[in-house]
């Protein structure tokens, strides 16, 4: 077998750099209706640490179903009272987590409720996986912004 040549070696260290570069980008996942859902995890974290703002949850509701959410704020309280989630619910319900993750990335799910605050203790025994984390948008924030701006002030 003979040595390459220089103009040949540079050739398939090109190739292979391009190569490199453009299999992690197959890979990523976007928002668009045509993709494929991303893997749903087997069970979701039993802690709750999953759930962040931002967070895109699907949660199987006591009447049927699977409900999308998205987390607009958490809030820390001392025990006993512990976290709040400040969410956004969605409709239509999906009869699959899989389901949900192709609503919500084709941005066909239409808010239900604008401000819902639930409480970590009655949240997390709901059977739920966190399917996507993404940043808020400005209509989003501003669900929880209004819910804040409009509690009464304490009286002296």
């Amino acid at each position: 077998m003979h040595a390459m040549s220089t103009p040949h070696r540079l050739a398939v260290l090109a190739l292979a750099v391009v190569t490199a570069a453009a299999i992690p980008a197959c890979s990523k996942g976007g928002s668009s209706a045509g993709e494929a859902a991303p893997h749903i995890a087997a069970s979701s974290d039993p802690a709750g640490k999953d759930i962040v703002e931002g967070a895109v949850i699907a949660a199987r509701e006591k009447i049927g179903g699977i409900r999308l959410y998205k987390v607009t704020h958490v809030d820390d309280y001392p025990d006993p009272i512990g976290y709040e989630y400040h969410m956004i619910a969605y409709d239509p319900k999906c009869d699959t987590y899989e389901a949900c993750a192709k609503l919500w990335q084709s941005h066909q799910a239409k808010s239900m409720y604008d401000h819902l605050v639930v409480r970590e203790v009655n949240f997390l025994p709901r059977d739920h996986r966190v399917l996507f984390v993404e940043p808020l948008t400005e209509a989003e924030r501003a669900t929880y912004d209004k819910a804040r701006d409009s509690r009464a002030a304490p009286t002296p």
